[in-house]
């Protein structure tokens, strides 16, 4: 990687930074806002009043409270006003890599019921590869999920959701290892979940376009998951204790840095992650350890052992 920017270009390329997010985020409005206009008059249900599922199994706790992907993305509607904050460490180790992250910001709110915003600031603890390091602020995330079919009965749900961000360049692309895209980018998806009392499935497909900035650009990505959930065991109106299997993909493409394509970059990966939930009314703990298995990456580069997400929520209305 290139060495960090030398203090005179700063304000320089902050200016140019916030210029491309302004401009990408006119792209990305001119493209998502048709498709949330010809929706915008209809209602979850169908205008129809909210149906109240029978309180047991995976619907003992308020939806904000249900299990959600540990490691993919989408499936966080929660209804109109709910408010949650979390806290969100994880672990990456390697071949000659060690990366510590923290997630210290980190909210979940219910704008409507089928419209929920997600605000993530990563920040890297320790970012180690070969003999390189680094740490600090990550790229900020703005996500946004609607969810246009959300069909209800008193025992199930099912649901098809639209997932889109904007991510921020707040980290580093001139660090090593880096700690964000260096420009703005932007994940476009779909999510589709199916819910009853025992059991809970959903898949995502989806992919993240990012922006050059100076020559410098980050692979475009593909994502593709798949997951499942079974309730272990519940108590109305007071906790819910699940176990969870995901599966999830990323298709990187290769990077280009100053304008020169980088042949040891990008690849297809492959994790299965185990994890568990449990959540009550106020709080959500979530753990879970990611096997790597399929790693096909281009060149030559340090392929990854495992990884270790904690999730730890606080819902602040009861």
């Amino acid at each position: 990687m290139p060495p960090a920017l030398l203090d005179g270009n700063l304000m320089v390329n902050l200016k140019d930074s916030l210029a491309n997010a302004t401009r990408h985020l006119g792209y990305f409005l001119f493209l998502f806002c048709p498709i949330t206009y010809v929706h915008a008059k209809e209602e979850r249900n169908d205008g129809k009043e909210k149906i109240e599922h029978i309180k047991i199994g995976n619907f003992a706790l308020p939806e904000r409270q249900e299990p959600d992907p540990l490691i993919g993305f989408g499936q966080i509607i929660v209804d109109k006003g709910d408010l949650q904050a979390f806290l969100y460490p994880d672990f990456l180790k390697g071949c000659n890599k060690k990366f510590k992250e923290v997630i210290p910001l980190l909210v979940r709110y219910g704008i409507k019921d089928d419209l929920t915003v997600l605000i993530q600031l990563p920040v890297a603890v320790s970012f180690r590869e070969d003999h390189q390091k680094s740490s600090g602020a990550e790229d900020l995330i703005v996500l946004f999920e609607w969810a246009p079919y959300d069909k209800d009965t008193q025992t199930s749900s099912n649901q098809i959701t639209l997932v889109g961000d904007v991510t921020f360049p707040t980290g580093s692309a001139y660090k090593n290892p880096p700690t964000g895209f260096g420009s703005p980018s932007f994940l476009l998806g779909s999510t589709a979940a199916h819910k009853d009392k025992d059991w809970y499935y959903w898949g995502a497909i989806g992919g993240v376009l990012t922006t050059s900035h100076k020559g410098t650009k980050f692979g475009n990505q593909a994502l593709y998951q798949l997951g499942l959930c079974k309730n272990i065991s519940y108590k109305t109106d007071t906790y819910l204790f699940n176990w969870m299997l995901e599966f999830d993909g990323i298709y990187r493409g290769r990077n280009r840095i100053l304008g020169v394509t980088d042949k040891n970059s990008g690849g297809n990966q492959i994790t299965v992650t185990p994890s568990l939930w449990f959540s009550t009314q106020k709080i959500i703990i979530q753990a879970g350890i990611s096997a790597f298995i399929c790693q096909k990456l281009f060149g030559k580069q340090n392929k990854n052992a495992y990884y270790i997400a904690l999730n730890f929520g606080w819902t602040f209305n009861s």
